[in-house]
């Protein structure tokens, strides 16, 4: 007698070796019997159970993160995407299969709505020679918890602030002309989970229950949430409050010398030394009428934030500092749903179904040079990316016998 336990997607084989004793004497075989080393394919991979999931420290609840941290030459696409990539090759190369389905994310890579950390019972990641039925280099194969005869239910919330512990620490900091303010960190992560056997009551005092499916049918369901509002202190350009007003005076490039502004209204041919040249008048002391303003004009400045530095030249210096969501540390707000639902329909017969959903929304500023400064209102130079998915998967296993499977 032994024990095996056979992981996700793992092929495990057993040779065992017996020898003849006395009629009297019983050999018993206490214990794991399966092979510390895997001769029977060369597939290079990693397990976690969810013993290992619940119980590893982790910073978040992302599953990416916990790949990164456990599996050797893996590494975690910290941005809006996620995802995962091994060998330095790009994320779109990982092939996300949640209980047979596949759950990438075709437009930007990365796992798509993948589930969270609670209702994973397992998962397995091959980096090498992956089986046919994969059709990229490295796979990540998650597997659903699974119900079972007694009722279970878990409840949990991470939150992290800047207001104390490490995130107050943070260098970035910023200067509001009075005081140094630490860029917003709030991180709430929650969720819970139920299961347990299906049981379908009858009222009535002595009536039996409509359906009682112990040792029969299960059902789990898990929610996950994200709050996430976080940024990185960055400079911007914006126009003062006297350009606004159309007053330019005292206007200087970074070498100090004086920029006069001319008027396209007075645009005229003029002979100068035998030749038409196109001339303009200056705006008298470089200030431009208000009136003369465009409309659109006035709508940007309507959104865009007043410099907090009025002291430096925007010509020379940014003048307007603030902590905003980069790409790179979004802000999220993310939703999850697992129900999966088991049913044992005779020893050799098991089915299971599953449906695993969510919606991940993110919104952020770019991080290129010519990126411009957020808007009052968050109307413009930010990008606003919601993503919602749904993936199912089903099974049914009929035993034929115990070396014969379909």
């Amino acid at each position: 007698e032994g024990e095996v336990q056979i992981e996700t997607a793992r092929q495990i084989t057993i040779e065992p070796v017996m020898k003849v004793g006395d009629v009297s004497e019983t050999v018993i075989i206490e214990g794991s019997i399966a092979p510390l080393v895997t001769t029977s394919e060369a597939t290079v991979g990693s397990t976690l159970d969810s013993m290992r999931i619940k119980e590893l420290p982790i910073n978040g609840r992302n599953i990416n993160a916990l790949l990164e941290d456990t599996v050797p030459g893996l590494e975690a696409i910290i941005d809006v995407n996620g995802g995962v990539r091994a060998a330095g090759l790009m994320v779109y190369s990982t092939d996300y299969v949640q209980d047979g389905a596949s759950s990438n994310n075709r437009e930007f890579g990365g796992s798509g709505i993948i589930q969270g950390l609670e209702s994973i019972g397992e998962v397995r990641v091959e980096t090498s020679t992956s089986s046919a039925k994969y059709n990229r280099p490295t796979s990540v194969i998650v597997t659903t918890k699974g119900g079972s005869n007694q009722f279970h239910a878990t409840a949990f919330e991470t939150h992290r602030n800047n207001g104390f512990g490490v995130a107050r620490a943070r260098q970035d900091v910023l200067f509001t002309g009075s005081e140094y303010k630490v860029p917003t960190l709030l991180r709430n992560e929650y969720g819970f989970s139920l299961s347990g056997p299906v049981f379908l009551p009858k009222f009535g005092e002595g009536r039996p229950a409509l359906y009682n499916g112990k040792n029969r049918t299960f059902w789990f369901f898990s929610r996950e949430s994200l709050r996430l509002k976080q940024g990185l202190t960055r400079e911007f350009v914006v126009p003062t409050e006297a350009w606004r007003r159309g007053d330019f005076r005292g206007l200087v490039d970074s070498l100090g010398r004086a920029i006069t502004l001319y008027d396209p209204a007075t645009t005229r041919l003029q002979t100068i030394n035998g030749r038409q040249v196109s001339v303009r008048d200056p705006f008298p002391n470089n200030i431009i009428p208000i009136n003369r303003i465009s409309p659109l004009a006035r709508a940007i400045f309507a959104i865009t934030p007043l410099p907090n530095d009025p002291t430096v030249n925007p010509l020379v210096t940014n003048n307007y500092k603030t902590a905003v969501a980069t790409n790179g540390f979004p802000n999220r707000t993310d939703d999850q749903n697992t129900i999966r639902l088991d049913h044992r329909f005779s020893e050799k017969d098991n089915a299971f179904f599953k449906i695993h959903g969510g919606k991940n929304r993110a919104n952020f500023i770019g991080t290129a040079a010519n990126t411009g400064a957020p808007t009052l209102n968050n109307e413009a130079n930010v990008t606003y990316l919601p993503m919602e998915g749904i993936t199912g998967g089903g099974s049914w296993t009929h035993l034929f016998s115990p070396k014969f499977y379909v």
